[in-house]
């Protein structure tokens, strides 16, 4: 009883979603045709294309074509938010340092209203922090010295410096990264 409750609601919505996009799109290709028939004409005496109409069902109203307007609009919506709330709500920052090299999996410590979240850099010195509580953004690794931006202060790309330790740790790296001489 209750699954053919829920049957026959699904129905009705898809029903509603289907009209909706009859409504949307049966005057675009209308639309179309007339204007593949106007430039064939030009060329061809007596072409005409036929339209596309819609199905009348019984019982069929205006409010279901409108119901499925508004249910598309509302889905489109709906994905359109799960795509860019995310983009909307945080935003990515590079940290660099002032020999230009990115600072991969720096210890991070993003300030915002809720507390601290400690996080880490990726591999390409990334990190992605929110867009609209962070207070402020501080470097705290022991190879890169200490320091904090300020909500003001955070840009796209954020410069800091290495310590002994890191400059060390960096050439010794790239000493060992060489290729094997054969």
């Amino acid at each position: 009883m209750i699954l053919d409750a829920i049957i026959a609601l699904l129905g009705s919505i898809f029903g509603m979603l289907v009209d909706g996009i009859a409504a949307t799109f049966v005057p675009l290709l209308n639309l179309i045709a007339a204007g593949i028939e106007a430039v064939v004409g030009l060329f061809v005496t007596g072409f005409s294309l036929g339209r596309i109409q819609r199905k009348k069902r019984d019982g069929a109203t205006k409010g279901s074509a409108a119901g499925g307007i508004v249910i598309l609009v509302v889905v489109l919506g709906l994905i359109g938010g799960f795509w860019a709330t995310p983009r909307v709500m945080n935003r990515e920052v590079t940290l660099v340092a002032k020999d230009g090299h990115s600072l991969p999996f720096a210890a991070m410590i993003i300030h915002t209203r809720d507390g601290d979240q400690h996080e880490r850099t990726d591999h390409a010195g990334k990190i992605v922090i929110p867009r609209f509580w962070t207070h402020a953004l501080s470097i705290k690794d022991p190879r890169y010295v200490e320091q904090r931006w300020e909500q003001s202060e955070i840009q796209p790309h954020l410069t800091a410096s290495r310590t002994v330790l890191g400059s060390g740790l960096d050439s010794l790296a790239e000493r060992l990264l060489k290729p094997a001489k054969e």
